[in-house]
């Protein structure tokens, strides 16, 4: 049975029932008018809130597991410093002639020149304890629940990483500092982390710290673990998978458009601090290379010595990614130190310093070394004018990397492509 509705004719003589019959339409249809209006805004306000519920859940959801990046990473630190100082202490005897780095990462497990108040980033926590937004947002209370046990156990760690004996570097940062000063300006020859870590290993302090290094590495993957749990429990409860999780984390490190290879081809710079500078060169169809300036001032000379790497790969655009395939046979290097002035008494301390710290031959071998197989993928946008890109690095495309980093390319003027 079809039922036709007709909107009334005003203007016309109507009898009473028909009166009536055209007034009960117009109010039908007025009535279904406000109801389809008010429902669908409703509706679209129960869409809106369910997003936003979404969206709160997933930044609270991301910063447990970027604290557990930060525990594992200091956990990866923890190890490595370990198994560094246990081959020192098993080649003590020959400890003059073990490698550089290998005493310094050593050297690294008893101290550092900077001191960390803290480990974590607790803009989310701020925003979870003091938005109502977030409460109103937030209806799920095994969800709240686990969010609060979460910030608790995280303030609780914090601490005990900061302030503990355990934890704490027996080398204090002021410590470190004047070692580094006193082996810096004196331009001793010889190697001052042997002649520091000789000096250090008589301490009983340092070999109990020493010892407890298996335990903190422990504790910390145990830490690790348990916010891993609770981070797939809140996944469980707001059913969000990894897939969500990981698009909500790209879109929220990023902004600008989506970059295509034409975009990218030609020269761009990199300012690292002050001085010091990378260009890069993108050029068809897939080659690419990299010029890292770098500037290195000393107390004991005026001017800087001026070191230069050069080096490059293939390069390729996939969806809102970039990767660099990296060329190890690529890198090269060089050093200037015309610029460098010194008094006559110091020379034989600048030339000690210079052949210790500025081997061209050793810069290549470490950063050839470095450049093995090495493949980087960085989420990459840009601006609407195409003069600046935004890369940005994450655990999730760089397992070896500490967090995520951001850094901005700015296009040369009179660029070519």
């Amino acid at each position: 049975m079809n039922v036709k509705f007709k909107m009334p004719k005003f203007g016309r003589k109507l009898t009473g029932s028909g009166m009536l019959k055209e007034l009960l339409l117009t109010t039908l249809a007025t009535s279904i008018s406000i109801v389809l209006t008010f429902g669908t805004a409703h509706y679209i306000q129960l869409r809106e809130a369910a997003q936003s519920q979404r969206q709160t859940a997933m930044m609270l959801i991301h910063d447990i597991d970027a604290s557990v990046a930060v525990l594992e990473s200091l956990a990866e630190s923890e190890e490595k410093q370990k198994s560094a100082i246990q081959y020192v202490i098993d080649h003590f005897d020959e400890i003059d002639s073990l490698p550089e780095d290998t005493l310094y990462t050593a050297l690294t497990m008893l101290g550092s020149i900077y001191n960390v108040d803290t480990y974590f980033d607790y803009s989310k926590e701020k925003i979870f304890n003091s938005s109502l937004d977030t409460w109103k947002n937030l209806s799920d209370v095994p969800f709240v629940d686990n969010m609060e046990s979460f910030y608790q156990s995280r303030r609780l760690i914090d601490n005990e990483i900061s302030h503990s004996p355990v934890w704490k570097f027996p080398i204090s940062a002021e410590e470190y500092y004047e070692l580094e000063v006193k082996f810096n300006v004196n331009g001793q020859s010889g190697n001052p982390y042997s002649t520091i870590l000789k000096e250090k290993f008589k301490d009983q302090k340092i070999k109990h710290f020493i010892d407890y290094s298996t335990y903190r590495a422990r504790t910390l993957r145990q830490w690790a673990h348990s916010w891993k749990r609770l981070s797939d429990r809140n996944k469980f409860i707001m059913n969000i998978d990894d897939k969500e999780l990981a698009e909500y984390v790209k879109k929220s490190q990023r902004s600008g458009r989506t970059v295509s290879n034409s975009d990218i081809i030609g020269q761009w710079e990199d300012e690292i601090s002050g001085k010091d500078m990378k260009y890069y060169d993108f050029v068809k169809p897939d080659s690419f290379s990299i010029t890292e300036r770098r500037h290195f001032a000393n107390p004991f000379y005026s001017g800087d010595i001026i070191v230069t790497y050069f080096y490059g790969g293939k390069w390729n655009i996939k969806g809102d990614s970039l990767a660099l395939n990296y060329s190890s046979e690529s890198f090269k290097a060089e050093v200037d130190r015309s610029g460098i002035t010194y008094r006559a008494e110091m020379r034989d301390s600048v030339e000690t310093f210079i052949d210790r710290y500025f081997q061209v031959n050793r810069f290549i071998e470490s950063g050839r070394k470095q450049l093995e197989s090495m493949k980087v993928t960085l989420a990459v946008s840009t601006n609407k004018a195409n003069d600046k890109i935004e890369l940005v690095l994450g655990r999730s495309e760089d397992p070896g990397n500490e967090g995520i980093r951001s850094f901005y390319l700015k296009r040369v003027k009179n660029s070519t492509e």
